[in-house]
């Protein structure tokens, strides 16, 4: 490799860590990496067991700086005004609509939306449609996937129902207030 292409290599890496300050596979140790299908993963059935969040890349993989999981919110059915005092989040909404909340702002929810939710900043998310509203999020440092497992059932395993009250102390373990 000549001097030039290393160079700019290098020039290159670099800036790309000045977006991404973390590095993405702390904690990881194959250098392989880790491919997910569609049916992977962790299902946790949530609220009234219709809403699901699917695991998909979390510590259990190996994973330290980020966690990516799935989920499917049905109509009608709301993720409160909520805050994480440990992660940041990204939420990306595949299809559906609905109304999410980030801070004192409302916005549409259409399919390819994408949101930032730095740590500490109020946002939930309302299923004002008539289709599942369909999203992916990253949390960052991973971690809170473990507020799923702790709050929902596995799929697969009879439902339990948690009501917002029990769901608060569930939460706060987690580093997660809801606004209510």
């Amino acid at each position: 490799m000549s001097k030039r292409k290393q160079f700019i290599g290098q020039v290159g890496l670099a800036t790309l860590g000045s977006f991404f300050p973390v590095d993405l596979c702390k904690g990881f140790d194959s250098p392989e990496g880790l491919v997910v299908y569609p049916d992977d993963g962790e299902t946790i059935m949530l609220r009234e067991g219709t809403s699901l969040v699917k695991i998909k890349v979390a510590r259990t993989n190996g994973y330290e700086s980020m966690s990516f999981l799935a989920s499917t919110l049905p109509p009608g059915d709301i993720i409160p005004i909520h805050k994480h005092l440990n992660e940041d989040e990204i939420i990306f909404f595949h299809e559906g609509t609905g109304i999410l909340t980030v801070g004192e702002k409302e916005y549409s929810i259409i399919p390819d939306l994408v949101a930032m939710v730095p740590k500490g900043v109020w946002h939930g998310i309302q299923n004002a449609g008539k289709e599942p509203i369909q999203m992916r999020f990253v949390y960052s440092p991973a971690g809170f996937e473990g507020y799923f497992r702790e709050v929902g059932t596995p799929e697969g395993k009879p439902f339990i129902k948690r009501s917002l009250e029990e769901r608060k102390p569930i939460a706060k373990k987690w580093g997660m207030i809801f606004k209510t």
